[in-house]
């Protein structure tokens, strides 16, 4: 199967069918749970507040928004590549369900959607592509009622940390400011971390969400509260998935029990997940 760039999918308007045969492919393997996990959080989430109109904002192939609705949900949703939306069409007639559930616009600045008029708006792994995530939450927001409800996932800056690869060097860097360091300690930090594996040069099998993950900055889920709340966003919930029981690098040794490893510490509530999970999803209340 040829390789696709999900951010391209985002961003950019073309053929989408492997994209959506890959995703769906993905998301129903036990092998890579993390689109699983990540779907029974929004469920859960959507079983505690009971919202009477949802929107899928950035649907993609339409097929978390297809088990939601059959779960009995008054959802809908809209994706920024029109390719993307005729799949998701496609998906929904499979399924029985009316294709006019899902219409086109951008996730980034929707326009085909009435300011407060909605109670919760989902983003299911389409926030972190936005070019800027903070005006994309801010235009949400507008869309949504008094109190509404914005659920989305975000990439987690701190699990940078033990990953042991190039992307725990770049989070070093700038917590010790390298660049500052006398010559001799330099020499002696690149000592220390001239063993982080580049990510570039192994061959991981990326979970779709993973597609394009240099073209997104990672949020710190420690400081996530203060960010939203300038905002006017409330965060009520910080849930963590796609543990990683090791660094990924241990992947190549043994991609099967990598992963069965990783699945048993699976947990949104375990405080590990602060460092150990890639991804997080946070439960946000309109506030102003």
């Amino acid at each position: 199967m040829k390789k696709t760039n999900a951010f391209q999918f985002f961003n950019k308007d073309y053929s989408v069918k492997e994209y959506s045969d890959m995703y769906k492919k993905l998301r129903l393997d036990i092998r890579y749970p993390a689109n699983v996990k990540r779907e029974q959080i929004f469920v859960k989430l959507l079983k505690k507040h009971k919202p009477k109109k949802i929107i899928d904002a950035g649907c993609g192939a339409g097929m978390p928004l297809i088990d939601i609705k059959k779960k009995g949900f008054n959802i809908i949703g809209y994706d920024k590549a029109k390719n993307m939306v005729t799949e998701a069409k496609e998906n929904l007639k499979k399924n029985r369900l009316s294709p006019d559930l899902v219409f086109y616009d951008d996730f980034e600045n929707p326009k085909k959607v009435k300011n407060n008029s909605v109670d919760c708006i989902l983003g299911m792994g389409a926030f972190y592509y936005a070019k800027n995530v903070n005006k994309t939450l801010l235009n949400q927001k507008k869309k949504l009622k008094k109190n509404g409800r914005l659920i989305f996932s975000l990439r987690n800056r701190l699990f940078d940390i033990i990953t042991l690869n190039n992307y725990t060097k770049k989070f070093l860097d700038e917590i010790y400011e390298v660049k500052k360091l006398k010559k001799e300690w330099k020499n002696k930090y690149k000592d220390l971390t001239k063993n982080f594996t580049d990510r570039k040069k192994i061959k991981l099998e990326k979970n779709i969400d993973e597609e394009g993950v240099n073209n997104h900055i990672p949020h710190n889920p420690l400081t996530i509260s203060d960010e939203m709340a300038k905002l006017g966003l409330s965060v009520e919930g910080i849930y963590f998935y796609h543990f990683h029981a090791f660094p990924p690098v241990f992947e190549t040794l043994d991609k099967n029990h990598y992963r069965k490893i990783s699945w048993k510490i699976e947990n949104p509530l375990d405080w590990r997940g602060f460092f150990l999970a890639s991804t997080f999803v946070i439960d946000c209340k309109k506030i102003f």
